[in-house]
């Protein structure tokens, strides 16, 4: 698929990727290869609306033969509904979630196959999006859980083999809190090389609201090509608004087929809010949501553009 993908689509022209980070920037910017980076390998504005030859939406509360709930005891059911996913007359995209009479709908979308991308040696990839994120206060938000995040795509069909398919939470945001949380799941479960089930991560207080702000990981595989001797120091990165968040490279990691899969494997990107689970009722110290957990505007999470780009400079 990381062939098909480039043959797709032409390479871009090097340019500074738009930083659109404060409370002024534009409502909806164009997309640009970031510098470093010569080759699109997935883009969407969301300016056409969701196209299915891009996206797939997930409904219900599980994959047919996957585990409950999505695996982590989140509550909702997933839709397509345009209450709880639709494009703006702005061409963002946005997810609501929504609670009537105590139950919970919300939305979530993967990235179709064709779309499936790889970082081989040699090369850097950088995922990206442009989003903002809801303005409830915390006690509102309790539960609320919008996330941009990657996984094997070899999950499809076969949802028995996380983690070991290798998983990079790109950005996920737990009740309002400002950190910023980016965790890698791989390997065996539970325990193994990544923690499971917490997985390997950290968070940051780096995280604003209801602006606009690019939440980017790299994979970084580039020593086999530049730097032989260094294969060990590959890595990957995750940044908020250019800003470096976190690094973990393979080092750390110790574990060379679980690394290899978590960078190597071809991988989908996905996007939704989900509402309560596991992650969130641990970061509360409570179940979640509650009685004043509020869905609507103030729990979305918007989207303006998500890219994916490759380089080996």
């Amino acid at each position: 698929m990381f062939t098909l993908s480039r043959s797709v689509l032409a390479s871009c022209a090097l340019a500074l990727s738009v930083l659109a980070s404060d409370e002024t920037a534009n409502i909806s910017v164009k997309p640009t290869c970031p510098v470093g980076f010569s080759i699109t390998l997935f883009e969407d504005d969301f300016s056409h609306g969701i196209s299915p030859l891009k996206w797939t939406y997930d409904l219900g509360t599980s994959y047919d033969g996957g585990p409950p709930q999505w695996g982590t005891g989140e509550i909702q059911t997933y839709t397509k509904h345009k209450s709880n996913i639709d494009t703006t007359p702005y061409g963002t995209l946005k997810i609501t979630p929504r609670v009537n009479n105590g139950s919970w709908t919300s939305a979530r979308i993967e990235t179709t196959a064709i779309w499936d991308f790889s970082c081989h040696r040699g090369e850097r990839v950088r995922a990206e999006a442009r989003l903002k994120l809801g303005t409830n206060s915390p006690s509102q938000s309790l539960g609320i859980w919008p996330a941009f995040w990657s996984i094997g795509s070899a999950l499809r069909g076969n949802y028995q083999n996380w983690p070991a398919i290798g998983e990079i939470d790109i950005l996920e945001s737990i009740n309002a809190d400002p950190r910023t949380f980016t965790t890698v799941h791989c390997g065996d479960a539970p325990g193994g090389p990544c923690n499971e089930f917490s997985g390997l991560g950290s968070s940051n207080t780096a995280l604003k609201r209801g602006v606009w702000q690019t939440i980017a990981v790299e994979i970084d595989r580039r020593h086999h090509f530049l730097w032989p001797a260094k294969k060990n120091e590959e890595s990957i990165r995750w940044y908020v608004n250019n800003k470096l968040q976190w690094t973990l490279k393979q080092s750390e990691l110790n574990d060379t087929d679980a690394w290899a899969a978590v960078v190597g494997n071809p991988k989908m990107l996905l996007l939704n809010v989900a509402v309560g689970g596991s992650f969130p009722d641990a970061i509360a110290g409570m179940k979640t949501p509650t009685n004043e957990t509020l869905g609507g505007d103030g729990a979305a999470l918007e989207v303006d553009y998500v890219g994916v780009y490759a380089g080996v400079l």
